[in-house]
């Protein structure tokens, strides 16, 4: 782990639910990004999560955000996350883990997060 964010709270999207947690972690990997995703799903699976109803509640949801500077599209993975720049819930752990960080085809995060300032999003006091 190169590093991780902390941990921050927010309204959920989709149905009615709890609010969620989110966060932010940065990995450097020789894992190629659709083993990488596959993993991501074999953790979720692990924890409980079953695929059921778009944004529904669920118990985690791991996403690759990021695989470096590479655009991938097709065959079940959409890198970079397809509407990340539009949610204060990526932006924000994203800009803390990683300010630097130039999202392909959308620009800076440290920029894009000035775009969505209008969505909460709570820093928590919890701990990793």
């Amino acid at each position: 782990m190169v590093a991780r964010s902390s941990i921050w709270e927010t309204d959920p999207i989709g149905p009615e639910q709890p609010d969620y947690l989110n966060a932010v972690v940065v990995l450097d990997t020789v894992v190629g990004p659709r083993h990488l995703l596959e993993r991501c799903r074999d953790i979720e699976k692990a924890a409980g999560r079953e695929r059921r109803e778009r944004w529904g509640p669920r118990p985690i949801d791991l996403d690759l955000l990021l695989y470096g500077d590479a655009v991938i599209v097709g065959d079940g993975i959409s890198v970079p996350h397809p509407r990340m720049t539009e949610r204060r819930f990526v932006l924000a752990p994203l800009a803390e883990a990683w300010p630097s960080v130039e999202i392909p085809g959308a620009g800076l995060v440290e920029e894009l997060l000035t775009a969505v300032a209008d969505q909460e999003a709570v820093r928590t006091g919890l701990k990793w």
